[in-house]
């Protein structure tokens, strides 16, 4: 019997599409192996880091623009509800000081009550609009303000007639301001006083630009050398222009956040303090104003409200001390709330005296040298002063320019991406 020994087992001839696939990976591991191999991926990563840092630049300063934007708004509207708690003080002063004279008010108490109110619903108005976050703080404050104005309506009513429920209603008008509307606008206040601080503490966006940038022309100026020791070329012109593109980009966002930065720090610690301090001042000048009336209008029963003007008179003093230390120009307004304080005084001597009618003479004289004529002198250069820090804000920030950089920056990044991807190509077919 013949015996057929079994043959060896054979493995079987590879497929042709195993072996097309074979060829395509040691391709691709050749692609990316020896020196130029390490040429693309280097190629790679600077072209990354480019387009790295033309997107963080122009979300970046975007980010930084409106910062700025922000921290403006916030300003203007600090500087808006503290002018409402002034100028409701100050109606609230004027028609105050009407009452000492009984029957009917001087026209100038009339028109500068009216005028305040004015001002107050049209800075409520504005107010909301420009920051819908506080909406439902000003409507309440409006209800409230709706609230004294008719409890004054009704005061006013009863004073022409002289019935002595006229005071009463007065005395209710001023303490549901004290009590319900002036509370709602100090809160605002600072809240919005918070958001302002917190934009002009601004920081963030811009070093993350900053050091997006350093890092990329950093790998830029590292992948020059390495590619100068290997082929002893010095001069790599795509990768000398992505350098030169992401440096430009660079130097321009460095200027552009110094210059941010710097003015920031100037608003926050000048024309903004002195304008915040400078209509605290006047709104606690207001505050004793009234209660200088009131406490004659008490006759004997004042003690409580002269404590008041006191205190009043005292933060209106430490307020304009915080504005002069903010902007020292502004020197003359300090003395004249001194001789209003001193003309108070001989107010009080002479109730104090047992002379109420010469106290309420002073009190309601408008005569030059008086209390009122010094106090509205006091009003006027205090109100033109306040108006013009708010302007010198909004022109600190007007002032900023770079709108456009972060196009600048982001379409400059780009072409730096394209120049470095293209970097190596020359380098690499030498090696072919």
């Amino acid at each position: 019997m013949t015996i057929i020994a079994n043959a060896p087992d054979q493995a079987p001839a590879p497929s042709a599409s195993a072996a097309a696939a074979k060829r395509r990976a040691e391709a691709r591991r050749h692609y990316l192996t020896g020196t130029p191999g390490r040429m693309r991926v280097l190629a790679a990563l600077a072209s990354l880091l480019c387009v790295a840092f033309a997107v963080t630049g122009f979300l970046g300063l975007r980010a930084v623009d409106a910062a700025v934007d922000r921290a403006s708004a916030n300003t203007e509207q600090v500087v808006r509800v503290q002018s409402i708690y002034g100028d409701l003080l100050k109606a609230d002063a004027a028609v105050t000081n009407g009452f000492l004279v009984g029957g009917l008010e001087s026209e100038k108490n009339r028109l500068t009550y009216d005028s305040a109110m004015a001002d107050v619903a049209r800075n409520i108005a504005e107010a909301a609009k420009a920051q819908p976050a506080d909406g439902t703080a000003l409507a309440a404050l409006n209800q409230a303000v709706q609230g004294y104005s008719n409890n004054i309506d009704r005061a006013r009513t009863n004073n022409r007639q002289a019935f002595t429920v006229g005071q009463q209603y007065l005395k209710i008008a001023g303490d549901g301001l004290r009590q319900t509307a002036l509370p709602i606008a100090a809160n605002l206040a600072s809240a919005n006083e918070a958001r302002a601080d917190d934009e002009l503490n601004f920081a963030g966006s811009g070093g993350l630009v900053l050091g997006m940038g350093v890092l990329t022309l950093g790998a830029l100026v590292g992948i020059g050398l390495w590619l100068a020791r290997k082929t002893h070329r010095y001069v790599n012109l795509p990768l000398v222009g992505a350098g030169v593109l992401v440096a430009g980009g660079l130097a321009l966002a460095t200027m552009h956040v110094v210059d941010v930065s710097s003015t920031l720090i100037a608003v926050k610690g000048g024309n903004f303090k002195a304008a915040v301090s400078l209509a605290g001042a006047r709104a606690a000048a207001f505050d004793a104003k009234a209660n200088e009336s009131l406490t004659l209008i008490a006759r004997g029963n004042g003690a409580t409200y002269e404590e008041r003007f006191l205190a009043s008179a005292d933060q209106a003093d430490k307020q304009l001390d915080d504005m002069l230390a903010a902007d020292t120009t502004r020197t003359s307004l300090k003395p004249q709330f001194s001789d209003y304080r001193t003309l108070h005084s001989k107010i009080r001597d002479a109730d104090e005296g047992g002379d109420w009618n010469a106290a309420v003479g002073l009190a309601t004289s408008t005569a030059s040298g008086s209390a009122n004529a010094v106090f509205t002198t006091f009003d006027e250069a205090s109100g033109t002063v306040l108006d013009q820090l708010v302007a010198g804000v909004v022109k600190d920030f007007n002032g900023l320019g770079g709108r456009y950089l972060p196009w600048v920056l982001g379409l400059g990044g780009i072409l730096a991406a394209l120049l470095a991807g293209r970097s190596m190509t020359n380098r690499i077919e030498e090696y072919r």
